[in-house]
């Protein structure tokens, strides 16, 4: 007999992923369209872009060992905690006079957390399935990411369209928070 696929905590790591990068991918869109409204520049849009990749290049390394060394639900926990808290302090303090120092602000810490959370999701796979479920598990959490990176930022920008940025901060927040509750 094969044992199931979906037991309660891989169930509960595909609904955290779920809203987790919903949460990440609906924001990061309406950030760089706020971004590209304000300064109408491409150049300053992908800048700012790049320059938030650069931590999760360099620190993705360091979220393995992490992973490998402490408790991986307390490590998805806290990560999606600090990524709310850290939006909604960007909502707080975001105007106009200073948005692109506190989207470059946001995106830099969201692009560190987001270094340590995959390494983390993917160690958690091992231990939570075994055998031909694992390979499974691996293929429901890539598929997860891959539908929440082409749907997302739709919804994403929809939203930011219709309501504009803070609300969609607000959203994003109350995604984050809702993943470490799971």
């Amino acid at each position: 007999m094969t044992e199931k696929l979906f037991t309660k905590n891989f169930t509960l790591l595909v609904l955290g992923q779920v809203t987790s990068l919903f949460g990440n991918f609906i924001l990061k869109l309406a950030l760089s369209m706020y971004v590209l409204e304000v300064t109408g520049s491409a150049t300053i849009f992908a800048g700012i872009l790049s320059i938030a990749t650069i931590p999760t290049i360099l620190l993705s390394p360091f979220g393995g060992i992490l992973s490998d060394r402490a408790n991986r639900r307390n490590i998805m926990v806290a990560l999606d905690a600090l990524s709310g808290l850290s939006v909604l302090c960007a909502a707080l303090f975001l105007s106009e006079r200073n948005a692109l120092t506190v989207i470059s602000v946001l995106l830099v810490i969201l692009s560190i957390l987001g270094a340590f959370e995959t390494p983390n999701v993917q160690a958690c796979i091992p231990t939570m399935l075994t055998g031909d479920n694992i390979m499974k598990g691996n293929a429901v959490v890539n598929q997860v990411a891959s539908i929440s990176y082409l749907i997302a930022p739709i919804i994403g920008s929809i939203l930011y369209s219709m309501v504009g940025l803070k609300p969609v901060m607000y959203a994003s927040i109350i995604c984050f928070f809702c993943n470490s509750s799971i």
